[in-house]
This record gives C-alpha cells, sequence and structure tokens, in this order.
C-alpha cells in the first residue's frame, strides 16, 4: 500500500495511518514529530517533503512503535518524539 504520510505543519509533524489489525480493520492516525526525524532518521533541514520521505524510509520502525503505543492504549492519541526512540 502507498504510504499515507503528509507533513502537517500545525503540529510540526508527519501525520500518518496504521492499521493494528490489518487493513480491514481500523485505521489509526498517528505521528511522529519533526525532532525525531531529524535527531533519529537524520532528515535534513529545510523541506518539509524531506520529513516525510524519512518518515516513508524508515516506516517499518515508525509503524511498529506507534502501533505498539497504540496497543497500550488505543483511546491516547499515538504522537511519537525524539524521546521514544532512546537507546
Amino acid at each position: 500500500m502507498a504510504s499515507e504520510a503528509i507533513f502537517h505543519p500545525a503540529t510540526g509533524s508527519v501525520q500518518f495511518a496504521i492499521y493494528p489489525d490489518g487493513y480491514d480493520g481500523a485505521r489509526i492516525i498517528a505521528r511522529i514529530d519533526e525532532e525525531a526525524l531529524h535527531a533519529r532518521f537524520h532528515a535534513p533541514e529545510g523541506r518539509d517533503a524531506d520529513l516525510v520521505e524519512a518518515y516513508a524510509r524508515n516506516a517499518d520502525s515508525i509503524d511498529a512503535l506507534a502501533t505498539a503505543r497504540y496497543r497500550e492504549n488505543p483511546a491516547r492519541a499515538v504522537c511519537l518524539g525524539r524521546e521514544d526512540f532512546r537507546a
């Protein structure tokens, strides 16, 4: 499936969809902030498209963490930040 990721200027984050129960299940909108994309995934500064590309290159690991976060508390918004990717 093609990426549904977009840059959301109001939140300074890339929004993307996850499907915790497969594509026939619920579609959950999650976010990863630009600070995390710069610090952890080495997105270049400057263009919003670079942030979306950094998400796309690393979607497997970002989606896995977002899905785990959703499963921990489905009632809470899934917003990933730099602190979520510390070793």
